[in-house]
């Protein structure tokens, strides 16, 4: 099967871009091919309509019916406890690290440089001697 990730009601995305960019939501509807009615109670996000490619689909979903209210939608979000299971993914990691970099000074980025030169300086060295031995 080419595509794990199913576009269906109750799945959870990540929002990459916009203004809502880094929260969560919960696709309530299709609008169509290109756009989805989704809704983030459990993280401030008013119910609307967004682009599909604005969105990073997850493997987690709830059991929600079809344009169902915003209380349902929060219920089953805390009962399935979905925030802490978001937490735990590799996007939620990779998203926080993003966000970690880009609150570096101008003095962590060097000291980061200067720390990834001498890193890559020892891998250049031991790749050097086992070329001379063989």
């Amino acid at each position: 099967m080419l595509y794990q990730r199913q576009i269906e009601v109750g799945r959870l995305c990540y929002i990459r871009l916009g203004d809502n960019a880094g929260k969560t939501c919960v696709i309530v509807d299709l609008v169509d091919q290109k756009r989805l009615l989704v809704d983030g109670p459990h993280c401030g996000l008013a119910r609307q309509v967004i682009r599909l490619k604005n969105l990073a689909i997850t493997d987690l979903k709830v059991k929600i019916a079809r344009g169902c209210k915003t209380n349902v939608v929060r219920a089953a979000v805390t009962k399935e406890d979905i925030a802490n299971k978001f937490l735990q993914t590799s996007l939620s990691k990779k998203a926080e690290s993003k966000k970690a970099k880009a609150a570096l000074g101008d003095f962590d980025r060097f000291k980061l440089r200067v720390a990834k030169t001498a890193h890559n300086r020892k891998i250049r060295s031991a790749v050097r001697k086992l070329k001379k031995s063989s």
